[in-house]
């Protein structure tokens, strides 16, 4: 009994030698090494950046505006900015307000503006301590404008409230230009060609929350 099963054994382990070489030449015949497989060729990035805001004032954040706050070069001297991002989309916005003051309190908030037949639908927080700030964390709701990838336009996506001393997050979803027709310019007041910027959250002609730790201009 010993015996056959040995020998059996020793015939299993031939077999398996066998099918292992001839599997491994039919896998490598049909391998995708053999092919190059599809690609997605557009460039794609994820970035949270951060912003200190410097006014309670309630703001529109718009596609263009959230363009130039990812990143955009210098193209005419003190004139204009072109974005380097073609498309972007929200991930999430988040916020810290401390109050002012002991015995103050602070809001913030984030509007996010519908789409077709969606509603808006604000999210908000009030802190009445200097201890602990207000804070919202939120991504854009199923249907919202900012749901959507966007491209260039002056439609507001959401309004955010966050008075002066503000920290805001916005986490974007980004694809780099290729080879458009022609890049979405920004008018600024300060720039040298070639240099690239990081413009506010909001248009640029308020400036009421500017980037942090990024290079920016007016």
């Amino acid at each position: 009994m010993l015996v056959g099963k040995s020998r059996n054994n020793k015939r299993g382990v031939r077999r398996a030698r066998q099918n292992k070489y001839s599997g491994n030449v039919r896998g490598l015949r049909n391998s995708s090494l053999m092919v190059p497989p599809m690609i997605s060729s557009n460039v794609r990035l994820s970035h949270r950046f951060r912003f200190t805001s410097s006014s309670g004032t309630a703001t529109a954040v718009t596609p263009t505006s959230l363009l130039g706050a990812a990143g955009a070069m210098g193209t005419i001297i003190n004139s204009f900015v072109s974005c380097l991002n073609e498309s972007v989309r929200v991930k999430f916005i988040e916020i810290w307000t401390p109050p002012a003051a002991q015995g103050g309190n602070a809001t913030c908030s984030v509007d996010w503006v519908g789409f077709n037949n969606s509603p808006n639908v604000e999210v908000s927080d009030t802190t009445v301590s200097v201890a602990q700030p207000a804070h919202v964390r939120t991504s854009p709701p199923n249907q919202s404008l900012a749901a959507f990838w966007q491209v260039a336009g002056g439609s507001t996506v959401c309004t955010i409230t966050a008075p002066s001393g503000s920290i805001i997050d916005v986490a974007l979803d980004l694809i780099l230009s290729d080879d458009e027709a022609a890049l979405t310019t920004i008018a600024v007041g300060v720039d040298s060609v070639g240099v690239i910027y990081y413009l506010s959250l909001d248009p640029n002609a308020t400036h009421r929350f500017v980037p942090v730790s990024l290079t920016t201009t007016t």
